[in-house]
């Protein structure tokens, strides 16, 4: 069984790299400090079109479960984001959000509400700005297989120029290998609202070690 999963996910892998401009490589360490308190440290590296790279950062974070249904975090991201010349110009930014979720049978659904200063669009040509992002996540459970397959949509609003500029749309599939160890590979577009930028799709592989 576990060989028709990987041949899956290699598959879904080799089909997005073909639509792909952009690859994205994430990791995430993350140990619950007890029942409502979650660490986590996510760096990630971006590659541009013909690998070249775009950025890299490290980001903690901190999480906090009142319930099952709802939450508060988070984070701060330190990373270097290259010029044209290969110069390092190196960042901060911050993000706090709250997240809801509710599970009905084998399905998930999540919203999650984040005020950062950052667009997360990545490359020398993002605006740095205030910003109120929305994100809709729905994910299946299916147990028998250790599988997650998930569709998110997330848009972007402008706090400085009160609009909605940007969103992204996201279709993945999440494995677990063991209570440890999990693995995933996403398809992202990114989508530019409200000027003729050119939009985005980004091909991602994710690793996360839980201790």
């Amino acid at each position: 069984m576990k060989r028709w999963i990987c041949a899956l996910f290699l598959a879904i892998v080799s089909i997005t790299t073909v639509n792909a401009q952009r690859s994205w490589f994430e990791f995430e360490i993350s140990k619950e400090l007890s029942d409502k308190l979650e660490i986590s440290l996510a760096p990630e590296i971006r590659f541009k079109e013909n690998f070249e790279l775009q950025q890299y950062f490290f980001e903690p974070k901190i999480e906090y479960s009142f319930n099952k249904y709802f939450s508060l975090g988070a984070n701060y991201r330190v990373g270097n984001n290259p010029d044209k010349d290969g110069n390092a110009q190196w960042f901060g930014r911050y993000a706090v959000e709250g997240k809801t979720k509710y599970d009905w049978k084998k399905l998930e659904a999540q919203f999650r509400l984040r005020y950062t200063n950052f667009d997360d669009f990545g490359g020398e040509e993002s605006d740095r700005s205030n910003y109120l992002r929305m994100k809709f996540q729905l994910e299946y459970d299916i147990k028998k297989l250790d599988l997650k397959p998930y569709a998110l949509y997330e848009v972007y609003r402008n706090l400085a120029q009160g609009d909605f500029t940007k969103a992204r749309w996201e279709g993945g599939l999440q494995y677990k290998i063991n209570k440890h160890h999990r693995v995933g590979a996403y398809f992202r577009f990114n989508d530019y609202l409200v000027n003729d930028d050119e939009s985005v799709k980004i091909l991602g592989l994710a690793y996360k070690y839980k201790f």
